[in-house]
């Protein structure tokens, strides 16, 4: 048996485009789905294998994670989302355990116990952790803590506040202001059509149920998701894009080497496939063109920005290693006795 003798149908009636919050999206709801970095953790060239995809990710930090994080939402949510000036949050993965403690704080008094249970979460001194040193957590956290609620419990407050240590602070603004102020940034963001404004979306989700049937007779459902930066959908030329901003931690002209080690080209190629089925559904468009952008932030100084285009021939390639890998998955599935948590779906079998 080979990968190309398993057969993928895609089933359209379960194609949705839709705002859904990164809670709900990263939530145990959507825990048995296919995204385009799960694919990662099954892909031999990233390191991957079937065990640690059908594990799925563990919540560990990662401070260009949180940087990351902070600059999409700022940049592509700015009506939803607000930078809070700095309220003496700790740095690094100490400020990931005041903010895993910080409910605790708002019950009442955080305990050993507590800060035990964050340590394991968050690996900070993960089975080290002394009663000295949870002092020393709760003791650098409690201003933070106190701060926070304040900013809170504001009647004034209607947007969701991010909260960075003061280094990291500085350099969101930084690549905030570098991203808002590049006009080819702000053009694919906000694009101008001929007599119609094209679609433009920011943060939608994309999701699809996918049918493998494999040569032993085995038939299943692949769930797929995709959460997508930015979008357009331009009715009058008949073409779709996808833009997607990346931080990187050199200087801009090293995003490509960030294209190879992440695979990023597959990222694309999963997301114009999945949007390109939307376009043709839900906007009566006829085999779109397609067309992609990498937006790209330096995060250290100066906090450079530039527009990267996706060629055609790294699309081509992303999306063979998109449809590789989902078979690959299948097989697992269907000759090693894997199993994802499949969720209730009118086309079970």
């Amino acid at each position: 048996m080979e990968l190309k003798d398993i057969k993928l149908r895609p089933l359209l009636d379960t194609l949705r485009l839709e705002k859904i919050s990164d809670k709900v999206y990263f939530s145990e709801q959507y825990s048995g789905y296919v995204s385009n970095s799960r694919l990662g953790l099954i892909n031999p060239r990233q390191d991957g294998n079937p065990d640690k995809f059908f594990t799925g990710f563990k919540n560990t930090f990662s401070s260009a994670f949180e940087l990351g994080s902070a600059v999409h939402e700022l940049v592509l949510q700015p009506d939803s989302f607000e930078l809070s000036e700095d309220i003496g949050k700790p740095t690094a993965k100490l400020g990931a355990m005041a903010n895993e403690l910080y409910p605790v704080f708002l019950k009442g008094d955080v305990k050993f116990d507590d800060v035990k249970a964050a340590s394991d979460k968050i690996e900070y001194y993960k089975g080290k952790l002394t009663k000295d040193l949870a002092k020393s957590v709760i003791e650098a956290s409690t201003n933070y803590w106190k701060n926070r609620q304040l900013k809170e419990f504001d009647l004034a407050q209607d947007k969701e506040i991010i909260y960075l240590d003061n280094k990291s602070l500085e350099i969101v603004k930084s690549c905030v202001t570098a991203l808002n102020s590049n006009k080819q940034v702000q053009k694919l963001l906000h694009p101008e059509g001929i007599t119609k404004t094209p679609i433009s979306e920011n943060e939608q989700a994309i999701l699809l149920d996918v049918e493998a049937t494999c040569p032993n007779g085995k038939k299943f459902i692949l769930h797929l998701k995709s959460k997508l930066d930015n979008y357009t959908i331009d009715t009058e030329t008949n073409t779709i894009v996808v833009n997607d901003i990346k931080t990187i931690g050199k200087i801009v002209s090293e995003i490509d080497n960030n294209i190879k080690k992440f695979h990023y080209s597959r990222e694309f190629a999963m997301y114009l496939y999945l949007l390109k089925l939307c376009a043709e559904k839900f906007y009566h468009l006829k085999n779109p063109k397609i067309q992609a952008n990498y937006l790209v932030v330096s995060t250290i100084p100066n906090f450079y920005s530039k527009v990267r285009p996706v060629t055609y021939g790294e699309l081509r390639e992303g999306f063979h290693e998109f449809k590789t890998l989902l078979k690959y998955v299948a097989y697992q599935i269907g000759y090693r006795d894997y199993s994802l948590d499949e969720r209730p779906s009118k086309y079970q079998l």
